[in-house]
């Protein structure tokens, strides 16, 4: 039996996250820096008019100088109970990518757990880059991008998940402990942040973008930008000019539900809404 958010924790989540994202939409707006939501929670503005019922996070996508500039500004304007996170102010923090958390909560998979990580409630804001007009460079920017994306993964986990049907299960898990170990020697994880970006500026900027830290979609610049106003859950949000484009690259038919089975979630082993409990205790 998958186990599942108890009482209205799922509920108190979302309202957590709104509550961090209406916080950076503040700071965006009194600075003129541009912003989208992004993934599921375009897709649950578009087709439910806020959270898709069963989702756990809340992502926003910025243009690479907006998303800079965001970072510099959220250092020190960000209102008291709200924080930047990145590799370089977080110990155990994997991404590379930037999160705004809610201080005094914590949101921790079994990943943070193994590396001690205290993530906390968060937002998580992508940066959008454009990719090179030549074609063959586009794609060896994308696959620098995957290259740094990997190595980042590398330098904090040792243990990928993989199944123990897999029959190769016992060299892989060797392989990858090995290359953890070397990747770790090598490279920080401030490097690798700094490379992805280098890896993903391009010398002869097209019309396609795409998110470096997730290099798999290629998108048009005008699906993006400049946003749009959208509702979400009774609050305005900025949402991408052209959704439909968007959420048909993302999810294709993105109108229709889909099974239960395949209804993701992020589901945490410790989730501290501010009150010092973790919810997920004894959790079914």
């Amino acid at each position: 039996m998958r186990r599942s958010y108890p009482g209205n924790s799922l509920k108190r989540l979302q309202s957590i996250e709104l509550e961090i994202l209406e916080t950076i939409d503040q700071l965006c707006r009194a600075n003129g820096l541009d912003y989208v939501i992004d993934g599921g929670t375009c897709l649950g503005a578009v087709r439910h008019g806020g959270f898709i019922p069963w989702d756990d996070d809340m992502d926003i996508a910025m243009p690479i100088q907006d998303y800079l500039r965001f970072c510099q500004l959220a250092k020190t304007q960000l209102p008291k109970g709200f924080s930047l996170h990145d590799c370089s102010n977080t110990e155990g923090f994997s991404a590379l990518w930037v999160k705004v958390f809610k201080d005094g909560t914590l949101f921790m998979d079994q990943n943070c757990v193994d590396s001690n990580y205290k993530q906390g409630i968060f937002v998580d804001i992508f940066p959008i880059f454009r990719l090179d007009a030549n074609e063959s460079i586009a794609k060896r920017q994308k696959r620098q991008c995957f290259f740094w994306q990997s190595m980042s993964y590398l330098h904090y986990f040792g243990e990928p998940k993989i199944s123990k049907d897999d029959s190769l299960y016992g060299p892989k898990i060797f392989l990858s402990k090995v290359a953890h170990h070397t990747v770790a020697r090598l490279f920080d994880a401030e490097y690798c942040q700094r490379k992805l970006l280098e890896a993903a500026n391009a010398a002869n900027p097209g019309a396609q973008v795409f998110d470096p830290c997730y290099a798999t979609y290629t998108m048009q610049y005008d699906w993006l930008f400049p946003s749009i106003e959208m509702e979400f859950d009774g609050h305005m949000l900025r949402a991408p000019r052209d959704c439909d484009q968007l959420l048909t690259c993302y999810f294709g038919d993105y109108m229709k539900l889909p099974p239960e089975s395949q209804r993701y979630t992020h589901l945490p082993v410790v989730l501290d809404l501010g009150d010092g409990r973790n919810v997920m205790q004894g959790a079914q």
